[in-house]
Order: C-alpha cells, then sequence, then structure tokens
C-alpha cells in the first residue's frame, strides 16, 4: 500500500512535487491579489530558497555530485539573504533607535 510513497521520496521526486506545490501556491496567492506583481517580488526570494533546499533534498536522495548539492544550497542561502534584507529593510523605521 505504502510503496509507491516509499518509492517516490527514495527516487527524489517528491521533491519535485513539493517544488510544484509550492509555486502553484504561490501564483495562486498572487492571483487573489490586487497587485499580483508585487506580490511575487515579495515572495519569491523565499519560495527560491525553499526550491533548492528541495532541489537538493531531491538530488541528495538520488546521490548527485557534492557539488551540485553544493551549489544549491549556496544558491538557497543567497536567495534567503536577500529574502532577509528586503524584510529588514521594510522593518527599518521600527528598528532605529529613538533617544530623544
Amino acid at each position: 500500500m505504502t510503496a509507491w510513497l516509499t518509492q517516490i521520496f527514495i527516487s527524489g521526486w517528491i521533491s519535485v512535487v513539493a517544488v510544484l506545490v509550492l509555486w502553484s501556491v504561490i501564483a495562486a496567492v498572487a492571483m487573489r491579489s490586487p497587485r499580483p506583481d508585487l506580490v511575487i517580488k515579495t515572495l519569491a526570494p523565499n519560495a527560491i530558497s525553499g526550491s533548492c533546499l528541495l532541489a537538493a533534498f531531491g538530488l541528495a536522495m538520488r546521490q548527485a555530485h557534492v557539488l551540485w548539492l553544493g551549489a544549491l544550497l549556496a544558491a538557497s542561502l543567497i536567495a534567503f539573504l536577500v529574502d532577509l534584507k528586503m524584510r529588514l529593510a521594510d522593518q527599518a523605521s521600527g528598528l532605529s533607535r529613538r533617544t530623544e
């Protein structure tokens, strides 16, 4: 009964399914927004980071070369840092120190 589920994890195809679900949710959220371009711009770095992590997981399950895994993990880190910079820039006024 669960052999197909085990096979989809072992083969690494679960990461493809997860990436498709992730981007489908991003597209659905964007289409429901009055400003889909802004939603995609805001969510894209986080989604790219997650996609890279999921791809690295899928390739690791297939025992891919370590350089591919390192490249995907580095891309995920870069996308995460871009997302973090965007979030901190949005909150910059609240993070400044008021001494008066």
